[in-house]
């Protein structure tokens, strides 16, 4: 009876193979790869047989797979249509990819699978099924596709595949340990035991490495987390990642608790708007996890979180413990083998004074099991929306402004500076043997020394910008890396169309971006969280001030009332200045805003002044970056009967802020020392609500820089 089935089974797959090539319908056109941020996985050859990779199955073999099915295997499999990338990865790491002959949708875009693979005829997916009739034409022994319960195609997969005669085996992960299980299996369905086994044990050793570090972690430390999927849209419910999800399980496999293992759900990916997530883990979450396939998504919504205040109502955006994860085949976090490296990336994030880098287990996977060089090129935008893609991290910097010079000194790079700008010598956060290299000049007066730039030699310059666009000596400095072949990152004031911040928001993004650039992610990302936790806070403090506390404010230069710049007109602060933007962020209201000006510092002699703000401004604060000329200009200001028609002054509220990229003891509001300016505007505004700045400071160039204030 079983062999009479069997029969008519292959008669109808003879039936409807020759009618397919009858039609002329199949299609063996490969599908175009896109782009990776890894170098594509080399054809791995099929394994001899030899003493090393003896077969130890016997066949027929009985398996049971993720499904609960029990499945014979009458041979080792020769023909194979595999459905899903992770699954090919394991063959292609067994050395069996040569006996696979049809592939799923997504698989052509794997940078992990090698290319011969990639470029098999593509079957269909298990989300919409399957093109039998190219199934068919294709002869398969076995096909391998993903579980889910029968929810999408799965089902209808095996149902039309045993109608057929051809074994089909299902597979799902719902914990990290069902991939080693899984490798496992199709060691043993494809008689590749002893590479299997090796993979399977690398894999069990890093997990018990992760299991001794989780014991290591006091109770008192353990975080409370919510892992979530990257939304496109802010405004709609949002994708958690919940009991039942594998990845979700990594959360707690590292030591910590996953939030949403709190509430029961009826999938392991519930879609919750944001008002219920803060109702629900709002003041519990200390970490929330991002997670996207893409990673222009997955950047575009970390900006959006960090910067939207909705979302800090989420104790983990006030505190600045964000981070996004990449997933699928563009990054680790994924079902297969790259799971692992997946789960120090998890652990790394939420407790990277107790994991390792990730980085080293990913090389270790990559080059030992899928034959490739580990050798990652990354790509980042800098302030003017510009993407530069580095092979590896420079080794030798132009820095060409104090303040990006100081996160590379706060990351641990600044060995790598081998030439500054005019004015850094001038930086005393700087160690003296980073302000004694050679100057190579400024873009300010477009007056850049290219034969000293030449001879340095540099991989990356690194180049400060103040206004909207480029000003012709910043402009001169990209059109020569054409020329000499080296890299530039613009970083400052930033086009926020492109970079979806503002200042001072985007000192904490660059920051980000140069973790990545020098390979000290680690490091950045501590220094960002310390600079976005008080970043939030005055945000928060401007949230509650009153409307009828609400100050009107102007900004002046000092160095424009007094002193050898002084030339009779007064300049303010206006839009697309960092002081101006300071002012509103604080929650004050900056009297300049009132107006139309063509320009970020206009320019008006005492009168003009006068007639514009006089009788509005509650605070005046002059500005400068000279301790003598500030308390020069403060004095003149308030000892001038002229001035007395301003209303601060009348009132008393002239403020002087120290405000300087290199002088010690001062505010700054670019750079790692951004948030000081923020809490000096604050605090000299709104003294009732706003700490001092220099407690934060103190901590800051301790923690960071060092130096004791």
């Amino acid at each position: 009876m079983k062999s009479s089935k069997k029969l008519l089974a292959l008669l109808m797959l003879s039936v409807l193979v020759f009618s397919v090539f009858s039609a002329g319908c199949i299609s063996e056109k490969a599908t175009k790869t896109t782009s990776s941020s890894i170098k594509p996985a080399q054809n791995v050859q099929e394994q001899k047989t030899t003493p090393t990779t003896t077969s130890k199955t016997g066949y027929p073999l009985t398996i049971t797979d993720f499904a609960g099915r029990k499945v014979t295997i009458e041979k080792s499999p020769e023909r194979v249509v595999v459905l899903s990338t992770y699954w090919a990865e394991i063959l292609s790491i067994l050395g069996v990819q040569k006996r696979i002959v049809g592939i799923g949708k997504y698989i052509p875009h794997d940078p992990y699978v090698p290319e011969d693979v990639r470029k098999k005829p593509v079957v269909g997916s298990n989300f919409k099924g399957l093109n039998w009739e190219t199934v068919a034409g294709l002869k398969p022994d076995l096909i391998i596709i993903d579980w889910y319960g029968g929810k999408y195609a799965d089902a209808e997969t095996i149902k039309k595949a045993e109608q057929l005669g051809i074994p089909v085996i299902a597979l799902t992960a719902k914990s990290v340990k069902d991939n080693i299980r899984i490798v496992e299996l199709l060691g043993k369905v494809f008689g590749r035991e002893k590479k299997a086994e090796e993979l399977a044990s690398w894999m069990q050793e890093k997990l018990d490495e992760v299991k001794k570090i989780t014991s290591q972690i006091p109770n008192n430390k353990r975080k409370n987390v919510l892992m979530i999927n990257a939304p496109i849209d802010m405004n709609k419910p949002i994708t958690m990642y919940a009991n039942g999800s594998a990845w979700a399980s990594i959360v707690q496999l590292v030591g910590a608790h996953n939030l949403a293992f709190d509430k029961k759900f009826n999938t392991p990916w519930p879609k919750l708007d944001l008002e219920r997530i803060i109702a629900y883990w709002g003041n519990k979450t200390d970490v929330l996890i991002l997670t996207s396939f893409s990673k222009e998504r997955l950047d575009k919504a970390l900006s959006a979180i960090r910067t939207d205040p909705r979302w800090r109502a989420i104790k983990a955006v006030k505190e600045g413990h964000v981070y996004g994860i990449l997933a699928g085949s563009n990054g680790f976090l994924d079902w297969g083998p790259r799971i692992i490296v997946g789960v120090y990336q998890i652990g790394n994030i939420i407790y990277p004074e107790y994991y390792p880098d990730w980085k080293p287990v990913a090389k270790d996977l990559l080059e030992n099991f899928y034959g490739v060089k580990y050798n990652t090129p990354i790509t980042v935008m800098d302030s003017m929306g510009r993407k530069i893609t580095f092979e590896k991290p420079p080794e030798r910097v132009i820095a060409l402004n104090g303040y990006w010079a100081e996160v590379m000194y706060c990351l641990g790079v600044a060995d790598r500076i081998v030439g500054i700008g005019k004015y850094v010598p001038y930086d005393q956060f700087l160690p003296e043997d980073v302000r004694k290299k050679p100057t190579v000049g400024t873009t300010w007066e477009k007056a850049i020394n290219w034969e000293t730039v030449a001879g340095l030699k540099p991989d990356l310059i690194l180049m400060g910008r103040w206004k909207g666009g480029f000003t012709p000596g910043e402009l001169e400095v990209i059109e020569k890396s054409r020329e000499f072949g080296f890299k530039v990152l613009a970083l400052g004031i930033p086009d926020s169309n492109a970079t979806g911040t503002e200042m001072p928001y985007e000192n904490i993004r660059i920051i980000r971006v140069l973790g990545k650039v020098f390979d000290r992610e680690k490091r950045a990302e501590e220094l960002a969280s310390f600079l976005e936790k008080y970043y939030n806070e005055a945000l928060d403090i401007a949230s509650r001030i009153p409307a009828d506390k609400k100050k009107n404010v102007l900004i002046v230069y000092g160095s424009s009332i007094t002193g050898k710049y002084a030339t009779g007109e007064i300049s303010i602060a206006y839009r697309g200045s960092a002081y101006a933007q300071t002012v509103e962020l604080v929650g004050a209201h900056n009297v300049a805003f009132d107006y139309n000006f063509s320009t970020q510092y206009p320019k008006f002699d005492l009168e003009k002044l006068i007639a514009y703000f006089g009788n509005k401004t509650d605070v005046l604060i002059v500005v400068d970056w000279d301790a003598k000329r500030l308390s020069e200009a403060v004095e003149k200001i308030k000892n001038d009967p002229r001035w007395q028609q301003i209303k601060a002054v009348k009132d008393g509220h002239v403020i002087g802020i120290l405000v300087s990229s290199w002088s010690k003891n001062a505010a700054a509001l670019y750079g790692p020392r951004f948030v000081t300016g923020i809490y000096a505007f604050g605090h000299a505004i709104y003294p009732e609500y706003y700490p001092d700045w220099k407690p934060i400071y103190r901590e800051l160039i301790k923690r960071f820089y060092g130096m004791e204030g």
